[in-house]
């Protein structure tokens, strides 16, 4: 297992009359491999608890174990946690710094105590991942880049550390759409083809519905829901009220469905779902 939270709790502001409950009692399990999205307002708790699984939050109630990482643990092991949790966070390459390509994602490698050589070719490997031609773009300043591809040296430079985990918020703000499919086909790819550990916060419910197995939805410091995407979405009022869009190809289903069209739980995809009608317009609409 990846990762076990049990009754985790945390408060802002405590004894004080700005008193906040983030996170109030959160039980959740997360296998190896899973892409999991987290969804919820503006003050659901989803972005504390994110905080918390590479001790950016140390832990005040409960359990937490993170690849084995005991983080309620008085002295928890920082070092080789954050090599297993690769975290990017918003506008990730808003943390470039160095003057080249290659020193900027050679830079964790180095902080975890590869030689040069060794960081290096992790570096190139993370290059070649994302991507980019690290022959190319090595000797490059990461900040004459495009976004796009400064956000894949961002990526990058998580990535040379080998990870067992990805843990991103909001990896898609900012870019256009291309740039948005460029970094979710990447995050797609190393979740299916490496086995990384995917969790994901987003606010666009369109990208959550095509790419997670699992969705978790915060509200008031609690896991509200915690279901496959296309079930989850099948609740249209529900996930409405709670200030949340249904996502576009979630609602077409919906509709077809209502009709007597039936789709299974992972056909989300627009290409997934106009073969799923195709098969149905010519066969039986109420094939499963």
């Amino acid at each position: 297992m990846s990762i076990i939270a049990e009754n985790l709790t945390f408060v802002y502001n405590d004894k004080t009359p700005f008193r906040k409950v983030a996170l109030d009692n959160v039980s959740v399990t997360v296998e190896d491999g899973q892409f999991v999205a987290i969804v919820g307002h503006t003050g659901s708790g989803k972005t504390t608890f994110l905080q918390h699984l590479n001790a950016l939050i140390r832990v005040q109630k409960g359990k937490l174990n993170v690849f084995g990482h005991d983080l309620a643990a008085k002295k928890p092991d920082l070092k080789a946690l954050r090599r297993d949790i690769g975290m990017v966070f918003q506008y990730p390459e808003y943390q470039l710094f160095a003057d080249t390509v290659l020193e900027d994602v050679c830079f964790g490698p180095k902080n975890f105590g590869c030689d040069k050589e060794t960081s290096i070719k992790y570096a190139k490997e993370a290059l070649a991942l994302v991507g980019m031609d690290a022959d190319a773009v090595a000797q490059k300043s990461p900040f004459d880049l495009s976004g796009g591809e400064k956000r894949r040296v961002a990526f990058a430079g998580v990535l040379a550390m080998k990870p067992k985990a990805l843990v991103l918020d909001e990896p898609t703000a900012g870019l256009d759409p291309r740039g948005k499919r460029e970094i979710l086909n990447l995050v797609h790819s190393l979740n299916k083809q490496q086995g990384v550990t995917v969790i994901m916060v987003s606010h666009d419910m369109n990208e959550v519905f095509e790419n997670a197995q699992r969705v978790l939805v915060f509200a008031d410091g609690k896991i509200a829901y915690d279901l496959p995407p296309a079930q989850l979405f099948r609740m249209e009022k529900e996930i409405e009220q709670m200030n949340l869009e249904v996502p576009q190809m979630a609602q077409f289903i919906n509709r077809l469905a209502e009709q007597g069209f039936s789709f299974p739980d992972d056909c989300r995809t627009v290409d997934e779902v106009f073969e799923r009608v195709k098969e149905l317009d010519g066969g039986e609409h109420h094939a499963s």
